[in-house]
């Protein structure tokens, strides 16, 4: 069964939201719904380095992991830089908020 794209996204981005070490090459063709599809090493890897691209442009933090001999461990996203900021509100916007709940 084919693995829509936006689907395919939403799994990596929670593929790597999820995991507490980087996520190598290996793992994300095995686990993210869609890559164990891909007809060749080389399709995968065209495929991983869009989806990669297309989220970094929506702000989707995916940080790319290398080691000490400049080899890439792998992917993550930390959760820190990708929740949204504390919402806060004037007393003036509170106000309005609690007259529309009344009307």
């Amino acid at each position: 069964m084919r693995t829509d794209r936006t689907e395919r996204l939403l799994n990596l981005v929670l593929a790597l939201l999820g995991s507490r070490v980087p996520v190598d090459r290996a793992r994300i063709r095995d686990v993210v719904p869609g890559y164990a599809e891909s007809a060749s090493d080389e399709a995968f890897e065209r495929m991983f380095e869009r989806d990669k691209e297309e989220l970094r442009s929506m702000g989707v933090p995916i940080e790319t992991v290398v080691n000490a001999s400049g080899e890439v461990d792998g992917y993550r996203i930390d959760q820190r830089a990708y929740q949204m900021p504390e919402l806060r509100f004037t007393a003036a916007e509170i106000t309005v908020q609690i007259g529309r709940a009344h009307v």
